[in-house]
């Protein structure tokens, strides 16, 4: 059983949505999230959210899924961070569980 967490800015709903149905993933969570950014640089996280000290609107999505869905979704944002030069890519995270009580 893994976890996964997508996180992206809140207009990639719908294409999030879809993704997760696509995976196989039919039951999942949403999040809204405001993304702030210090000013201190993450050199691996540049673009997680723009500049300035307004909040920027994201959505994060998570569900617990077995470890097939788990590949399926990273793949599936993988190749939608792929389609274009996006300037807010999706970021996805894949966790181990350990025990479900």
């Amino acid at each position: 059983m893994k976890l996964i967490i997508v996180i992206g800015m809140h207009e990639h709903q719908d294409q999030l949505d879809k993704l997760f149905k696509e995976s196989g993933i039919p039951i999942f969570s949403k999040v809204d999230v405001k993304g702030f950014k210090s000013g201190n640089k993450q050199a691996d996280l540049s673009n997680w959210f723009g500049g300035g000290t307004d909040p920027n609107l994201s959505i994060m999505f998570f569900a617990f899924v077995p470890k097939q869905n788990a590949e399926s979704i990273l793949e599936k944002v993988k190749g939608f961070n792929s389609e274009e030069n996006r300037i807010a890519p999706l970021h996805a995270f894949q966790l181990p569980v350990e025990k479900i009580v």
